[in-house]
């Protein structure tokens, strides 16, 4: 019996009523409740008239009978722990007879088939994996800080609660083991308890043809899968410390693509035979994880689910590209010649003509009514000048020379590859023809820091101090003693004042020209910038989880929550249902994607006074670990060893 020290938790499934109809009317007047026991909480499986409990399958020997339910307000049976009245037609809510004080929670089963289950923790869509990362690069952990001093509870061993896993599994294995009760059901007495929800003869005829079908079909996916990973090999070759991976953004969304189909079979098969991912029996990550080296941080059954959200969100992705591609080359298309003519003319224009002008005014027409130094600003912007036309001549030689060729190019990548192929395309030629601001502006800023750098070291002359390089610190210097080349600290005062001056007088026309490749190239990567914003829209925005959300959100879990219904005397009526993910969780890690994986913006001040190059940095692993692919893509191929065969 139940103690009655403390109030019972009664979970009862919402769909308890529908299988009462099963029963006449002179049944219910007293059914059996089967469910599961575990000291203080009772999980109501359904209500028997009667069965032997022997006979049950292995899968649910841990069915017991809990209670008594009946229509009539009859008087408790103390040989069982509860007494439940419950008539359909009159009563909405079920009336606990026995125990005195209890808590009755309501719920819909999860339906397995969907995905559906109740978990306390929130699923995981993404993985930022620098997050976990960082709490283990020496930083402090100000958490495990404050765990370390929360007092201890004394909770009795015997005691259970929700967020057990043992609890949460009965409840979300409910659905499945009814099927497996029916099926005996149907074994032992050849009526059906249940409504029928699949017909064990058809699936007796499908499955040969599955397992003929399965055994083509696996040999042809390892052969895709060795083809994908020889390609991805050779493009991930590296010549010296490049590859084309690393010089061209066409091969890097290349690699990125060819690693998701890689992976999508193995992510059919997790999805289909869970256990590759989740060990059930032991509670812990699948062989799968540790030989894929995959990015996963959920657990228990949040691993195939986010496994299954991340799938079908990138077929769905990889899907709308393709659509949206073929789309803008319609476009492109029917605007190629006036589209050719405009990027000529824009050439041209900006990156040539323009340029030239620019550069001849700073050099030579004092820009902004600025007195700079003729004779230097002649020199620099000659040496700008001569490089601007040596690369006009290089650009002349690869311009659209042969439109066909190009027109052939963007719809293969556009109608194959899909518009991030177009937009990977479009930062590769912007690379290519900026290669020369770019080239403008890492010398202007060499030489710009260079010269701050000399003025630094001869302001400490002034101080009588001196920079020691070999211990990379400030010295004090004597002002008696002489050097090994006979200069004492006068003359060295004296040479450095002047030095000092010329250094300072040259300045303001070597930061004019610093000032403008400056703008130049922040342009030019801001533009950069852009479009790969926009290549990050289309690979990786969570469309597809959007979409489960307004469908059926049981699948985004996001935790549970209680809801109070009534109160009776002695018995308080609860409502248990999943809390579905927010739209900050959904996207909290889709906008970390924007500034993790490149980054310019957080120095530009600093880096453009102090005379630092200002590049895009990127982290180009993180998109891999957003996706949740394998570390260790080559490994994939022997996954299949791992599928049962029967």
């Amino acid at each position: 019996m139940v103690s009655t020290d403390s109030p019972v938790q009664i979970y009862f499934s919402n769909d308890v009523r529908k299988y009462l109809n099963h029963f006449k009317d002179s049944e219910k007047d007293e059914l059996l409740l089967l469910g599961y026991k575990f000291n203080h909480i009772y999980i109501v499986f359904l209500p028997v008239k009667q069965i032997d409990l022997e006979k049950l399958p292995q899968e649910l020997r841990d069915l017991q009978i809990i209670g008594t339910f009946s229509n009539t307000n009859k008087q408790a049976n103390h040989a069982y722990d509860l007494n439940i009245k419950f008539d359909p037609r009159t009563d909405k809510i079920p009336k606990i007879i026995s125990p005195s004080s209890s808590y009755v929670v309501f719920f819909d089963p999860p339906n397995f088939k969907n995905l559906e289950y109740f978990s306390i923790t929130p699923i995981l869509l993404e993985s930022m994996k620098s997050d976990e990362e960082a709490t283990t690069s020496g930083k402090i952990d100000y958490i495990a800080l404050l765990e370390k001093w929360e007092p201890e509870l004394h909770i009795d061993d015997n005691q259970f609660f929700i967020s057990d896993d043992q609890i949460l599994d009965k409840i979300n294995h409910l659905y499945r083991n009814r099927l497996v009760f029916q099926k005996w059901w149907l074994a032992e007495s050849g009526t059906h308890f249940l409504p029928s929800l699949f017909n064990s003869e058809q699936l007796n005829v499908i499955r040969p043809i599955k397992s003929a079908f399965t055994s083509l079909l696996i040999p042809i996916t390892q052969f895709i899968q060795k083809l994908l990973i020889t390609i991805i090999k050779i493009i991930n070759f590296k010549f010296g410390k490049f590859s084309l991976v690393t010089l061209s953004k066409i091969f890097r969304q290349l690699d990125l693509r060819l690693q998701q189909f890689n992976y999508f079979p193995i992510q059919f098969l997790c999805y289909y035979n869970k256990n590759l991912l989740y060990n059930e029996q032991n509670g812990k990550s699948s062989s799968v994880i540790d030989r894929l080296k995959l990015p996963i941080f959920n657990s228990n059954l949040n691993i195939n689910n986010s496994n299954y959200i991340n799938l079908y969100n990138s077929i769905w992705l990889i899907f709308n590209d393709v659509l949206i591609g073929q789309a803008v080359y319609g476009l492109i298309e029917e605007n190629f010649d006036d589209i050719v003519e405009l990027i000529r003319r824009s050439i041209q224009r900006y990156l040539f003509q323009d340029m030239m002008e620019l550069i001849t005014w700073v050099s030579s027409k004092h820009p902004a009514g600025f007195k700079l130094n003729n004779e230097l600003g002649k020199f620099m912007g000659d040496l700008y000048l001569w490089t601007l036309w040596f690369w006009k001549l290089v650009e002349e030689n690869f311009q659209l020379s042969e439109p066909t060729r190009i027109k052939l190019f963007i719809k293969i990548i556009c109608c194959f590859g899909g518009v991030s192929f177009l937009v990977s395309f479009l930062i590769d030629v912007m690379n290519v023809a900026t290669y020369h601001i770019y080239t403008f502006y890492y010398c202007s800023t060499k030489i710009y820091k260079r010269q701050l750098e000399v003025i630094k070291s001869l302001f400490q002359l002034f101080r009588g101090k001196k920079y020691n390089v070999l211990r990379n610190r400030i010295d004090n210097l004597s002002t008696t003693q002489v050097n090994s080349s006979g200069f004492d600290f006068i003359d060295q005062l004296l040479l450095g004042t002047l030095i000092f001056m010329i250094l300072i007088l040259l300045l303001p026309t070597v930061f004019a020209f610093y000032l403008m490749f400056f703008l130049m190239h922040l342009v030019s990567i801001m533009t950069v910038n852009l479009l790969e914003n926009i290549q990050i829209l289309i690979n990786f925005t969570p469309l597809f989880v959007i979409l489960l959300k307004l469908k059926n959100s049981k699948r985004l879990q996001g935790g549970i929550k209680f809801e109070f219904l009534k109160y009776i005397p002695n018995t308080t009526y609860i409502k248990m249902k999943n809390k579905a993910l927010t739209n900050g969780e959904i996207f909290t890690n889709f906008f970390k994607l924007f500034k993790r994986t490149k980054n310019f913006r957080n120095s530009i001040i600093y880096n453009f006074l102090s005379g630092e190059l200002i590049v895009i940095k990127y982290d180009y692993l993180l998109k891999f670990h957003y996706l949740m692919l394998p570390d260790v893509y080559s490994e994939t191929i022997n996954v299949w060893k791992y599928l049962p065969r029967n």
